[in-house]
């Protein structure tokens, strides 16, 4: 806490130079395109699905309400997909980041080793 306070650098020159050098990677760039483009699409869903949600209890109360299929309200139906559609993000989530950010994340971390400075080197 007195760090912040003092205003003392947690951090040199030097490190910030290769904090640079290494954000300009192209695998750290194709890393973080790639969980960008992830996280957006997948934010982006789950806010229609949720404005759609609202939209429907506070614009349509009355159908919702009145409206049966398969001799269930369709509020239960809508209040449901809010559900089903949760774990689905979920699962895409979880499946994209085994399979789309994965690799990139393996390549990521083989070029940051690669160009990581000789001062830096661990003894093995």
């Amino acid at each position: 806490m007195t760090d912040t306070v003092n205003c003392v650098p947690t951090s040199s020159p030097e490190d910030e130079l290769v904090w640079t050098r290494m954000l300009r990677l192209p695998e750290i760039a194709e890393l973080r395109r790639r969980r960008a483009r992830v996280t957006n699409t997948l934010g982006g869903i789950t806010v229609v699905l949720f404005t759609s949600f609202l939209v429907a209890f506070i614009g349509f109360p009355d159908q919702l309400g009145a409206t049966v299929v398969l001799g269930i309200p369709l509020s239960l139906w809508v209040v449901f997909s809010q559900f089903a559609g949760t774990w689905v993000l979920v699962w895409a989530y979880f499946r994209l980041s085994r399979t789309y950010i994965g690799p990139a994340v393996d390549d990521a971390v083989v070029a940051v080793e690669r160009n990581r400075p000789a001062s830096e080197e661990v003894a093995s």
